[in-house]
């Protein structure tokens, strides 16, 4: 695997960690552990994106664990000498990270940010400073930049000072939800998403998908609507799982929620499935999952089963349909975006 240009910009500083409990918040799925291993006493990986943690699983090694969690309770030693944090696009996600990263680390403990230009690293400084001080620029590099800080003191992880509890207007009036900084609709309705609801059946029944669930709206909307279905939720999203749960549950409702890159991880066969599929990873914009899990669900539909999904009018869905399904069913559309909808 290639080194993403923040990962490469790190590794040129590896010998910074020499013989330290390094964590690494947020990496990438790239290389960057062969680097850093030989150089750290131990090296902890806590991701929060399920692709880039199953890309990292093969470069798992004696001095190195990875987690996959919505924060540190998911780390089995949580403490550290240093913490490293890849930057997210969201601002109150670093927030998020950087709270979680004084918790690890005793007062005046280094604490290392890296990210693109593009992607918010030029602002960091700022968003890092109720919890470091003294934040500068070490290096920079092919559109990169690496800063540090020192904890300025350590600090208790409290987890339920991030949630946001919210609610949306939807066709069947307000519905209560939880986030967490990063996800998808995290304390509003976006727009796609409130076409979509109008457009879903009254009484759905039997075994339904949500697919990228995000804050679990979607998933939440049609239990509402029938709580016997038998619903799933998936996403990549780490911090998505969890407010798709936690949403559920303040509802009275059960789902199983869990990790799919796509639909790898789903069994079966369904009567709906239901989408505001992604078409971004990190900051780069990209149709392959879209696609993949339109040809794809065809597959895990029942006979007579149906997908529904909702996509802006300008993405590139309409070969894949067609392959699919034999055909493009477009059922409601506006300005934007466009609701599809077929059965097997």
């Amino acid at each position: 695997m290639s080194l993403t240009n923040p990962s490469r910009l790190l590794a040129k500083y590896a010998d910074r960690f020499q013989s330290q409990q390094l964590v690494l918040l947020n990496p990438d799925g790239d290389s960057l552990i062969e680097a850093l291993a030989p150089q750290v006493a131990h090296l902890t990986l806590l991701n929060t994106d399920w692709v880039n943690h199953q890309r990292l699983l093969p470069l798992q090694r004696g001095n190195v664990s990875l987690a996959f969690g919505a924060d540190i309770q998911a780390l089995d030693a949580p403490s550290a000498d240093a913490v490293v944090i890849r930057i997210p696009k969201a601002r109150e996600q670093l927030r998020y990270l950087l709270a979680m990263a004084s918790a690890l680390l005793p007062a005046e403990a280094p604490v290392y940010l890296v990210g693109e230009n593009k992607g918010g690293i030029r602002s960091a400084a700022k968003s890092a400073e109720p919890w470091l001080d003294g934040t500068r620029k070490l290096a920079s590099g092919a559109h990169c930049q690496l800063l540090m800080g020192s904890n300025r003191a350590q600090q208790p992880w409290q987890p339920e000072t991030w949630w946001l509890q919210h609610q949306v207007a939807t066709p069947d009036g307000e519905l209560a939800l939880a986030s967490l900084p990063g996800v998808f609709g995290h304390g509003s309705l976006d727009p796609g998403t409130e076409l979509l609801l109008q457009q879903l059946p009254s009484q759905p029944q039997g075994r339904v998908l949500d697919f990228g669930c995000g804050d679990g709206v979607i998933g939440a909307f049609l239990a509402q609507r029938n709580p016997a279905i038998e619903l799933e939720m998936v996403d990549i999203n780490a911090m998505a799982l969890a407010a798709s749960a936690q949403s559920l549950t303040a509802l009275g409702h059960s789902a199983k929620v869990y990790p799919s890159d796509g639909l790898s991880q789903v069994q079966g066969q369904f009567d709906l499935i239901v989408s505001n599929p992604p078409f971004h990873h990190g900051l780069d914009q990209t149709f392959d999952t879209a696609r993949r899990f339109i040809r794809q669900a065809v597959e895990h539909l029942k006979p007579g089963g149906q997908l529904i999904f909702v996509a802006n009018g300008h993405l590139p869905y309409g070969d894949d349909l067609d392959h699919a399904f034999g055909r493009v069913n477009i059922i409601a559309q506006d300005s934007k975006f466009k609701i599809y909808a077929d059965k097997k």
